[in-house]
C-alpha cells in the first residue's frame, strides 16, 4: 500500500486533516508546504481541465518541477483528452526530476471556480490514486510510487471547506484501500449515501440551507443549490421533486427508498 502525505499549510486544514484521518493507517499530515517535504515519489496537482498551472498549488508546482512540465501536461491533455481533461480523471506523467519522479494531474475543476456544494474533492481524489494504482501494476519495482503528497484538494479557489475537503478526501482513499467486491444497488445506494455524509452537497444533516425551490409547471417543482447554481443532491430533495416524497431506486429483487436509508444514519 502506497504511503499518504497530506500537505496542509493553513492550521485550520491540517487540524481538519488530523482530526478526520486520525483512524486510518499510512496518512500522514504535515503542515507545511509540499516543497519543504524531502522524500516522496509523487505529487498531485489538483488541476483545472486545461493544464494551465499558473495559479494555487500549481503555480508552486510549476516553481518546483520547472516550466518543462506544464507544457508536457498540456501535451498529454491535447495528445490523450483532445484539449479537456474531464473533472473525475487522472494520468500519471515524469515529473523531469529524479528525486521526485512522478506528477498526478486530476482536475477538480473545468476553470477556476467555486466547487463547494459539490462532490469533485471526492472525484479528483479517487481519480489520482486510480491512476497511481494502475500505473504501480504496470511499473516495474524501480518505477513503482511507494509515496504520494496530495495538497488540500478544492480547499483555495474552489472555496471547499476544511471539513468537506478531508472527508471527501478521507472517503476517496477508503474507497481504494478497501474496495467493493460486489455491486449491487445496495452497494451503490450506500456509496451514494456516504458521499452525500462528506457534506459534499449540504452543511446540514436534516435540510439544506442553501436549497432553492421553484415551480416549473405541471406539477413539477425543481430544487437548485443558491451557493452553486446546480441541481440540488439532497436525497430529500430529490424525493420531493422527482417522486413527491419516494424516491425510489429498484433492481430485480429489491425495492429501495434512498432518502429513508440517509435519514436512519
Amino acid at each position: 500500500m502506497i504511503k499518504l502525505i497530506l500537505s496542509a499549510p493553513v492550521p485550520e486544514m491540517a487540524t481538519a486533516f488530523e482530526a478526520i484521518f486520525s483512524d486510518v493507517e499510512g496518512v500522514e499530515v504535515i503542515n507545511a508546504p509540499f516543497e519543504t517535504i524531502p522524500e516522496f515519489d509523487c505529487m498531485v496537482s489538483a488541476a483545472n481541465s486545461f493544464g494551465l498551472m499558473d495559479g494555487g498549488v500549481d503555480a508552486a508546482i510549476t516553481a518546483f518541477f520547472g516550466s518543462q512540465l506544464q507544457s508536457r501536461v498540456q501535451q498529454y491533455i491535447v495528445s490523450h483528452y483532445l484539449g479537456e481533461q474531464t473533472v473525475g480523471t487522472a494520468f500519471v506523467i515524469d515529473s523531469g526530476d529524479n528525486a521526485h519522479p512522478w506528477l498526478v494531474h486530476t482536475p477538480t475543476m473545468r476553470v477556476p471556480l467555486i466547487i463547494d456544494g459539490t462532490d469533485a474533492v471526492y472525484n479528483a481524489t479517487r481519480a489520482a490514486l486510480l491512476a497511481i494504482h494502475h500505473h504501480n501494476r504496470a511499473a516495474g519495482d524501480d518505477k513503482k510510487i511507494c509515496t504520494v503528497v496530495f495538497p488540500a484538494m478544492g480547499a483555495g479557489c474552489g472555496r471547499v471547506t476544511p471539513e468537506s475537503v478531508a472527508r471527501q478526501m478521507k472517503l476517496a482513499w477508503l474507497s481504494i484501500i478497501s474496495p467493493v467486491q460486489n455491486i449491487s444497488w445496495q452497494q451503490a445506494t450506500a456509496c451514494q449515501v456516504e458521499v452525500f455524509n462528506t457534506t459534499a452537497y449540504c452543511p446540514s444533516t436534516t435540510c439544506c440551507p442553501n436549497a432553492s425551490t421553484r415551480y416549473i409547471g405541471f406539477g413539477d417543482y425543481r430544487t437548485t443549490c443558491s451557493r452553486t447554481g446546480q441541481p440540488c443532491i439532497s436525497l430529500k430533495h430529490q424525493a420531493d421533486d422527482v417522486l413527491s416524497g419516494a424516491y425510489q431506486q429498484r433492481d430485480s429483487h429489491t425495492q429501495y427508498n434512498i432518502w429513508h436509508s440517509y435519514s436512519l444514519r
